[in-house]
This record gives structure tokens, sequence and C-alpha cells, in this order.
């Protein structure tokens, strides 16, 4: 096949995609808005700038023009793009078919409430033959938004479980160490973890945290832990690379994200499969892989003594050699389950096949 994605090239879930079908020998195109290349791809940068998809949203419309002169030079087999209100839209005004669109989480959740973001997100689902959600919440909005229920597909690409495997059952000494790989954006609420911890210090409690990716709430971040008097508890890498993300993760006991709402996210699941203790927000897209009922620790996201308490537990968890192996055990099952990189791909590729046949006969 060729293949088209349009997907930004430094997007956490990009990169999976691409690896998948050059990996079957598939010819792979991906068209991004911001410039740096990724590996394995044949790269088009429409703009002649770098872009920061956080600052902006006029480019996507500026760039559609483009997309489509992009598309009709590469001609692929089928085009697939990630995020309905940006990458999804320039897909859509291409008109070409067969279409997948992706809906992941933000572009879906921030439009239910906004009338014309609704409009163009049912405009861009009403283009494509496939609309493709991560998580079993996501596909209940966007039948609410009135698609059918026949060319929705609930898959989340998923993670190889094995890069993240670590033995659990030896942990290093010292006080409980927490890690957070989500960006610093509004929706990820890393400044309400600051604030949990610095409520844990307070008690006379130790540990370690570390605040793995980058993003524009950093420096505002750096500033909060300064001024909770955590600067020597608290480290920022400034971002990473993901083939150094399962190093990162195996120094960790404990995972902690405050997010608003997600689809299925990839960074849970990748902490998952490492064995570490996941501490998240209590909202659906979490609860399709954790359940309170069965130990596992979620929290009102708009509570900080909830956080707290879970982070405490947690803490015990982790520092607990039986308690600990059964959440790796527990968690790293339900990855392999529904979450597995290569079979996940698989059925993602069986479904291009059958659009692509489908578009060949008509």
């Amino acid at each position: 096949m060729r293949v088209c994605y349009i997907s930004h090239s430094l997007s956490h879930f990009t990169r999976p995609y691409v690896e998948y079908f050059t990996g079957r020998g598939d010819e792979v195109h991906l068209i991004s808005l911001t410039r740096q290349d990724l590996p394995g791809a044949v790269n088009h940068h429409p703009l002649d700038n770098d872009f920061d998809p956080m600052e902006a949203k006029g480019p996507y419309l500026w760039a559609a023009a483009r997309v489509r002169k992009i598309i009709r030079q590469i001609h692929p087999d089928i085009v697939h793009a990630h995020y309905l209100s940006s990458n999804g839209l320039m897909a859509a005004l291409s008109g070409f078919h067969p279409l997948v669109v992706s809906a992941r989480g933000t572009d879906v959740y921030s439009a239910m409430p906004r009338r014309m973001k609704r409009w163009m997100v049912r405009f861009v689902m009403g283009r494509a033959e496939l609309v493709n959600v991560v998580s079993g919440d996501l596909r209940r909005c966007v039948l609410s938004l009135g698609v059918d229920a026949g060319k929705v597909l609930q898959l989340t690409q998923g993670v190889k479980a094995e890069r993240f495997a670590v033995d659990r059952r030896e942990r290093r000494e010292g006080p409980p160490r927490v890690v957070c790989t989500r960006k610093h954006l509004p929706v990820y609420r890393c400044d309400q973890t600051v604030t949990a911890l610095a409520a844990i210090a307070g008690r006379g409690l130790s540990f370690e945290m570390t605040f793995a990716a980058t993003g524009p709430l950093e420096p505002e971040l750096r500033r909060q832990v300064e001024a909770c008097g955590l600067s020597e508890r608290v480290r920022f890498l400034g971002g990473y690379e993901q083939d150094q993300l399962p190093a990162i993760l195996a120094e960790a006991d404990v995972y902690v994200s405050a997010s608003r709402w997600d689809g299925t996210s990839p960074a849970l699941l990748e902490a998952m499969a490492s064995g570490i203790v996941p501490v998240v927000s209590d909202i659906a897209g979490n609860r399709e892989w954790l359940d309170a009922a069965s130990g596992d620790l979620l929290f009102d996201h708009e509570s900080i003594e909830a956080q707290v308490g879970c982070l405490l537990k947690a803490f015990e968890i982790a520092q607990d050699v039986g308690a600990r192996v059964t959440v790796m055990e527990r968690n790293r099952q339900r990855v392999m389950e529904r979450g597995d990189w290569t079979t996940n791909m698989r059925t993602l590729a069986g479904h291009y096949e059958r659009l692509i046949g489908a578009s060949a006969a008509s």
C-alpha cells in the first residue's frame, strides 16, 4: 500500500503508525505542519516555517490547499488524518477518498459545547469512510453527533509492551519515585500535581518527582515548584526522545496524570506496560483501563485531597513487593489483551485494505 498520514511529526502517537507500515514494506508518506522529519516516512512539509499547534490554528486553513496538492502528487491508496479539528479538516478539504480520520480526545471533547466546532467535526467525519476513535467514550460522543455507527472503529494504536517490561520484584532503595510524561499543557493539570506533592511534603514525607516532557507551561510550573519549596525533590527533563522513555519509566515507582480528559492515553498504557503504579484522574478514558473496584487509584481531577490520598496509597504499594508485583502483572495483562501495538495495527491494516478494495471496485 501507499499510505499517507496527515499528522504532526512531533506527536507522540505518529511514529507507531509510520513504523508499523514501513516495517510491513508499505510506502508511507507523512504530511506534517511541524517541520521535523520522522524517520521511515517520506516527509512533506506544507508550511515554509515551523508551526506550533498550541499557539495558532489559522495555519491549518492556510495550508489546506498545499496539502491537497501534495496528496495529488503522492497519489496514495489511502489517507489517514489524526485529530478531527486540525489535520482531519485539511484532509477532508482535500476531497481525497478513501479517507480515515482519528478522534483522539481534545478534538472531540472541546467541540461538544461549541456549536461551530461541533459542525466542523461533523463535516470532517461526514467526509471520511472510517472514523477511528481511541476509546469507548469517544465512540459515544461521535455517535451522539450523528455519525453512522457502521463506519466507527474503536481502536487505539497500542504500545509495544515488551519495550517497557521491567522486573518490579526488585526495587532500588530510596523514597518513592514519581513520574509524569504528559506535556505541560492546561488539559493535563501538572500544576495540580505539584500542589498535591507540596501537601505531601508538608506532612514530612519523602518522594522524588520527575516531569519528563516539556510544553508551553513549563516555565510557570518551574516557578510553582520553587515557590512550594520543592526544587530539591522535583526535576524537569525538558523533554525526551521515545527511545529514552523505557529507561525513564523503569526508574519510577508511580505514574501520575491529572488530565481533565483523555481518549486512550498512550502515556498511561506505557506506564501500565512498565509495571509502575498508575495514579490518574477518574475520567472515562482512564476507567476503560483501570478499575477502582479492583484497587486501581483514580481520583477526582478537581480534588487536591483525592489526588494526595491516591498518591499516598501508591507510595505504600510501591514499597510492598507483593502489592507492586500484583499491580505489575494485572496491568501488563490488560495492555497485552487490548493495547498491543502489533495486534491493533494489524487490525487497522485490515480496514485499510478493505477500504482500498471497495474504492477500487466502485
